[in-house]
């Protein structure tokens, strides 16, 4: 294998691995994520990295894979940005552009000359596009602009429209353009599917959790509970229900001169969920009630999982929401095997809770026998 001693070739190199590190990463990433923009910078990082081994050797196959590039890049834009709202356009636009270029290229062995005209449409609505998401304030979009330049210069270097503007070797300055495309593009995209998976996350949690508590909505503890339920006949552990009320919400409205019940109430979800371990749920049944499941106990244990709650109820004022103590009242039962539905045991759960309510003390702890 012959010595190669020329600085450019490794330079070179070491841009075209960047390209590689680039392109596995969005095949991976895009795989795990399933992210289809990354795929398609994938795709783009292929073509282009195609037009680099043929720019010297075959010139007409390097414009036709280069025209193929901007049809791919022109997709994987308008992933991105998307196509509603101010962006529908310029999103039309570069749909229409990619079926156009992915003809020419199936078609034609453009000349550079006649190759280097399809670069305009391309770059039109590519800056039509980048403004009307700029407009957006995106934060993500400087590093896909940045990026979309430099795919435009490695393009025009590669196949010879222009001549390298830094001074040295062409393939040089169009493997730096490349490897620059591929990183801050990547950025971009990452940025992008971050922020996006964080507004799924967060419109999903409005149907899941309560906005005040950050417990679990009534539906969702409810099949949560049918699932212990058949985990606990199948396997046979035990778990256990509580029913849980605030004896004592209008005396702290009374004596901290509050508005509403809301800081009472966040108080108490924060005791309920110092008790709480990773696999159990609760939620918030309404007004000053709640309902905690403790899922895979010790047997014997349901009685002082209620004893520790009423603790931490006690214990409330060290979340500074209120400073008042929480009495609570509690029902419990514990679960084994039960062939009794859920809605059931909650509902006696309610009554020995409502029972608990008509008697003059403000705290009070009833387990019920049993069930299964």
């Amino acid at each position: 294998m012959p010595y190669v001693d020329d600085p450019a070739t490794y330079i070179a190199g070491a841009f075209a691995g960047i390209c590689v590190l680039v392109l596995a990463l969005s095949l991976l990433i895009g795989y795990a994520y399933n992210e289809r923009m990354l795929w398609w910078h994938a795709a783009t990082l292929t073509a282009a990295l195609l037009v680099e081994v043929w720019s010297d050797t075959d010139t007409p196959l390097a414009t036709l894979l280069w025209t193929l590039q901007l049809a791919i890049a022109a997709l994987t834009l308008r992933a991105t940005v998307g196509a509603s709202g101010p962006t529908r356009r310029p999103g039309i636009a570069l749909a229409l552009l990619s079926p156009v270029f992915g003809l020419a290229a199936v078609y034609g062995l453009f000349r550079p000359p006649v190759g280097a005209w399809l670069l305009l449409p391309w770059a039109a609505a590519m800056a039509w596009a980048l403004y009307r998401a700029w407009m957006q304030n995106r934060p993500w979009i400087y590093w896909l602009a940045l990026g979309q330049a430099a795919l435009a210069v490695q393009g025009m270097l590669a196949i010879g429209i222009t001549p390298g503007p830094l001074g040295f070797q062409p393939r040089v300055e169009s493997m730096g353009a490349l490897a620059l495309f591929a990183v801050s593009t990547y950025l971009a995209l990452v940025w992008f599917s971050r922020l996006r998976a964080e507004n799924v996350l967060r419109i999903e949690a409005r149907e899941r959790s309560d906005p005040l508590t950050g417990l679990s909505m009534p539906v969702v503890f409810f099949d949560r509970v049918d699932g212990a339920l058949i985990r606990s006949r199948n396997m046979g552990y035990h778990c256990a229900l509580l029913v849980v009320r605030i004896g004592n919400v209008d005396k702290i409205i009374e004596e901290e001169h509050l508005d509403s019940s809301e800081s009472v109430i966040l108080a108490a979800s924060r005791s309920i969920r110092g008790v709480m371990r990773a696999q159990d749920s609760s939620c918030r049944l309404g007004n000053n009630r709640f309902a905690l499941l403790a899922e895979g106990i010790t047997p014997g244990s349901a009685g002082a999982i209620a004893t520790r709650l009423m603790a931490h109820g006690m214990r409330a004022g060290q979340f500074r929401i209120v400073t008042s103590q929480l009495h609570f009242q509690i029902a419990v039962v514990e679960v084994r095997r039960a062939d009794v539905p859920a809605k059931d045991i909650l509902q006696e759960l309610d009554h020995a809770l409502t029972r608990l309510s008509m008697q003059n003390r403000s705290y009070q702890i009833k387990t019920l026998p049993r069930v299964g």
